[in-house]
């Protein structure tokens, strides 16, 4: 985001979480509607039509592979500066730690995140107002429009979308109907407030290089421990939440006969085979990138893909609560108007950050829509062939 945007990052941050704050308001009245788990896949499947919950939920399946893959790949990058560990090796061991903590159960998952996450915060706030102590408590106003901030808003939403993991996970939670919302919300404003500080208090120290060398350069030994300490728990956190969300919505697809019906079997309450099989799945990738294109590189490649399927699978959330909210009138004014806000915002990112973003990533994209159709017609191909005649 410094990269695209410069000083006016943290402008970039506030935009970005005014994007993610009205897609997330979607998710909180759809998640009132529906307990089954699954999330955006069961709120397009039910709201919209099968084939578009099935392209919604394939999309979530990639979406879900380069949100958390981003983040296990950035873990990854900041330990291989900290330690210069080859960086396939690190890609493939804080993979395997955090698939190793999802099969553990979800109880011990989240009994670690809960943990790390608030040691994550205070260090973030720690950061924040270190940067400002750099800058002599230079206050200043970021508000510029400089050519890349579109691009930089795409990369920003990967920030407070972490909820984007949450609602897949309906059919598990207690009072799913409230908890799901009231969390995506909690979550998309504490971490885009957080991040909008952290960037205004870089802002002002004119740093333009690699924030994980200046820190290091800044705070010495110390400073490396804490960080390669927070670099692991964030990808560990980052990967398991999103091998959570991905099985859950394999599963939900599965249960639909969208994909084989073996992968929504459960083993004691839980889908073991769709754990396995996503995790064994982000394993491979990112470990493959990392040995291929390096772990940086992978980071950039894989956030930049997160940003735009983030946006395609916010759109179907829209749309489903923009049909459901027409067929009440007026009753849902409120819900039809969030809907259309969140779609503008929505189709207003992504249309003016395709420019910005490398062809190869716009490619693989692009690329993984069309199989979904391709993959939706055959399906349609098959069930035809096998009605009795």
């Amino acid at each position: 985001m410094v990269a695209e945007a410069g000083r006016a990052a943290s402008f970039a941050m506030l935009i970005a979480t005014i994007v993610v704050l009205f897609n997330g308001l979607v998710v909180y009245y759809l998640s009132k509607r529906f307990k089954r788990g699954g999330g955006y896949y069961v709120y397009a499947f039910y709201s919209l039509t099968s084939r578009l919950g099935l392209e919604t939920g394939w999309s979530y399946l990639l979406y879900a592979l380069s949100y958390g893959g981003t983040l296990l790949a950035g873990g990854a990058y900041v330990l291989y500066v900290t330690t210069g560990v080859a960086q396939w090796v690190l890609a493939l061991s804080v993979s395997i730690l955090a698939i190793s903590l999802v099969l553990a159960g979800v109880r011990t998952s989240a009994t670690y995140a809960l943990v790390m996450s608030t040691v994550e915060m205070a260090v973030l706030i720690g950061l924040s107002l270190f940067f400002m102590h750099e800058s002599g408590w230079a206050f200043y106003d970021p508000i510029s429009f400089p050519t890349k901030l579109a691009a930089a808003v795409i990369f920003g939403l990967g920030i407070p979308t972490g909820y984007g993991s949450i609602a897949p996970l309906g059919g598990e939670a207690q009072n799913a109907k409230t908890t799901i919302g009231r969390a995506a919300i909690a979550v998309l404003l504490v971490g885009g407030v957080l991040a909008t500080l952290f960037f205004y208090g870089l802002g002002e120290i004119g740093f333009t290089g690699n924030l994980v060398d200046y820190i290091l350069q800044r705070l010495g030994p110390l400073g490396t421990l804490g960080l390669g300490f927070v670099a692991l728990s964030d990808g560990v956190m980052g990967g398991m939440a999103y091998v959570l969300a991905g099985s859950r919505t394999l599963k939900a697809m599965a249960e639909d006969r969208r994909f084989p019906y073996i992968f929504s079997k459960e083993t004691k309450g839980r889908p073991f085979l769709a754990e396995g099989v996503v995790g064994g799945i982000f394993v491979a990738t990112i470990t493959l990138m990392a040995l291929g294109l390096g772990i940086y590189y992978t980071f950039l490649a894989l956030g930049a893909l997160a940003g735009f399927c983030n946006i395609l699978i916010h759109l179907s959330a829209n749309f489903s609560l923009l049909r459901m909210s027409l067929m009440k009138g007026w009753k849902r004014v409120v819900e039809l108007s969030v809907a259309l806000v969140a779609t503008g915002v929505s189709v207003w990112v992504l249309l003016f950050s395709l420019p910005e973003i490398p062809k190869s990533i716009q490619d693989v994209f692009f690329g993984w829509v069309i199989l979904g159709f391709l993959y939706a017609e055959a399906l349609d191909i098959i069930s035809v062939t096998e009605q009795p005649k």
